[in-house]
């Protein structure tokens, strides 16, 4: 009894696939392909400045971290131990 498939499609398509089968090639093999992450460049590392503004006892915790003269983050130090950040970005 024939296939259901055979004399359908295209016969050189299906030679072309008989071809490649036969040729096993693991994929751990293949060169390793490096990974370009789009849209982030390399940084220059910028020093980052710690200034306390706020700190009395019984109170939380006030700093401010700048870079390049800009601050870029608040970090506030709560009494129970927890940490609020707060980013700043312009």
């Amino acid at each position: 009894m024939e296939s259901y498939l055979t004399g359908r499609g295209d016969s050189s398509l299906a030679e072309g696939l008989k071809h490649e089968d036969d040729q096993f090639r693991s994929y751990l093999q293949d060169e390793p392909k490096q990974v370009q992450s789009q849209g982030t460049a390399p940084q220059d590392v910028q020093e980052e400045q710690v200034e306390v503004i706020y700190d009395q006892a019984n109170a939380p915790k006030v700093e401010v971290v700048s870079t390049d003269g800009k601050p870029s983050r608040i970090v506030v130090y709560l009494p129970d131990g927890k940490l609020l950040e707060i980013s700043c970005q312009y």
